[in-house]
């Protein structure tokens, strides 16, 4: 009986970093598609490496850009974390290597502490994000730059949030609403993702627990 409990654990812990690994991969593509292709949010993308000498609007495109870097860098980050501790626990669960399972227990402990760590901290720091993006769209209307241009073409919106602009149509969407309500759609769609993924991962700390239990009884 034993036996086949550890076999059942181990399988499903197999499947389950077999998941992680594909999922991590596709992460990893879609960033490095985002990163690199020049089609993607072009005029944007152009737009705020554009220096307009007006300190305000440059401060905020030098803090958009930061954190565009950094979110980057800490995303692909967490998708080779997540397609090594993969591998690593698919190969463990299907050679029944004990002290590699116990290895990537803690691994994927630990990834998963991080990975609520940051969820925390973009929960903390949204209002600043969006005080952030919507002063990057105000700055950028009132200086009538490239920037707003290229936002109110991408968003169908016009003017900002406050301030009556008699060029836009009765219903339109302000520019400032508009860019941060698909923001923040995108940050909750990710915090659903990021949900799932804790999820998976608990599933998988589970089977590797059970799977030593069991077999440490069956010794």
């Amino acid at each position: 009986m034993s036996k086949v409990a550890a076999g059942c654990s181990r399988g499903l812990l197999a499947l389950l970093n077999v998941a992680l690994l594909i999922a991590s991969l596709i992460m990893i593509g879609l960033l490095l598609w985002i990163r690199f292709d020049p089609n993607f949010e072009a005029e944007i993308r152009k737009d705020l490496k554009i220096t307009e000498n007006i300190q305000q609007l440059d401060n905020y495109k030098r803090l958009i850009n930061t954190g565009l870097t950094v979110s980057f860098w800490v995303l692909l980050g967490f998708g080779i974390a997540g397609a090594v501790i993969g591998l690593i626990g698919a190969v463990a669960a299907v050679f029944g290597i004990n002290c590699l399972i116990g290895f990537h227990f803690c691994l994927l402990l630990i990834m998963a502490l991080l990975e609520i760590a940051v969820g925390i901290y973009i929960l903390v720091t949204r209002d600043t994000l969006r005080q952030t993006v919507q002063g990057y769209v105000i700055s950028a209307y009132n200086a009538r730059t490239l920037d707003y241009d290229s936002i109110r073409m991408r968003y169908d919106c016009c003017g900002v949030d406050g301030t009556p602009d008699l060029a836009c149509l009765t219903g339109q969407p302000t520019c400032t609403g508009a860019v941060w309500d698909r923001l923040d759609f995108t940050l909750m769609v990710a915090g659903f993702v990021l949900i799932g993924i804790l999820i998976l991962q608990f599933v998988s700390c589970l089977c590797s627990v059970t799977s030593l239990c069991v077999k440490r009884n069956a010794e």
